[in-house]
């Protein structure tokens, strides 16, 4: 099969890579040179624009879209007019359900077809495989099986709804992963900061992630991170988020759902921004002037 790839950033490369090794011919696009430049490494064939990409690809068309969320809305609006009835395009991004589910009424009323696709896996999914929860027709998804079972891992693809749903899931397949990530932050700075300040961090983590109810691959990770060190010198307490826990708290909040665990991970990302934090100086003052507690200058 031949289809069409946009977007080779890291998670892209792992995308082009599993297609190549399963027979698949990939015609693959980046704005980036430098990213370009590493298509023929990983398996694809480069073409210098979208317009050259479509034409390379043989009729009913595949286009795999792996560009940030932000970019979708460019990538699709260059496309369509590119595109006939019949042909796919395959949305592997980040993208915000809402906006999916209308640009999925927007193509098929060209009589392109729309698929939206979760992916995890991060990095490593281009040697395990990815897990892909996804969202369309089901006579579209059938036409396309091929791509999904080259990139899937065993028993990780499910078609969870109509378009939308897919990236509906991932959405909050990502809250819930801030949710853990804060809980093993905060379990570890409790083991590294309490009464027994010898305990081997890395060991104890790899110890969880084999046999224990917390086992995963966070767990795993986490011991990777720490063996290489344990006082994670070299890296700022600071964390970004990148979308999606921000609008699973927005959809939660639409739908009456307490997301107590995932909307305080997402908070506390917010914190960790700002070391001087207004807020907690306001609090400080505050104790000094109801109850005299003392506060720390800003050079104690």
């Amino acid at each position: 099969m031949t289809l069409g790839l946009v977007g080779v950033g890291k998670i892209g490369k792992g995308i082009l890579r599993r297609l190549a090794a399963a027979g698949h011919t990939v015609q693959a696009f980046d704005s980036a040179a430098a990213a370009r430049a590493d298509i023929v490494a990983h398996g694809g064939r480069p073409v210098d624009s979208l317009a050259s990409l479509v034409m390379a690809l043989t009729v009913p068309r595949i286009v795999w879209l792996m560009v940030p969320a932000p970019a979708v809305a460019e990538a699709v609006t260059a496309l369509t007019p590119l595109l006939e009835p019949g042909d796919t395009v395959i949305d592997g991004g980040n993208s915000f359900f809402k906006e999916t589910r209308q640009r999925a009424v927007v193509l098929a009323e060209r009589g392109i077809r729309f698929i939206d696709a979760g992916v995890s896996g991060g990095v490593a999914g281009a040697e395990h495989g990815y897990a892909l929860m996804v969202g369309g027709e089901d006579k579209d998804i059938v036409a396309v099986k091929e791509v999904f079972a080259a990139l899937h891992a065993p028993e990780a693809f499910a078609h969870v709804g109509p378009s939308g749903a897919g990236h509906f899931v991932k959405m909050v397949h990502n809250a819930v992963e801030y949710g853990m990530m804060q809980a093993i932050g905060e379990g570890f700075a409790l083991l590294k900061s309490g009464p027994f300040p010898d305990i081997p961090l890395a060991t104890v983590a790899q110890l969880w992630s084999q046999g224990t109810i917390v086992r995963s691959f966070l767990m795993e990770l986490t011991a990777k991170a720490l063996a290489r060190d344990a006082d994670l010198q070299d890296i700022a307490a600071y964390v970004e988020d990148s979308g999606e826990g921000r609008w699973s708290v927005s959809a939660a909040v639409e739908a009456a759902v307490p997301f107590w665990v995932n909307t305080a991970a997402l908070y506390a990302r917010f914190d960790s921004r700002t070391p001087e934090a207004f807020s907690a100086k306001l609090i400080a003052a505050l104790r000094r002037e109801f109850g005299g507690h003392a506060v720390k200058g800003k050079n104690d």
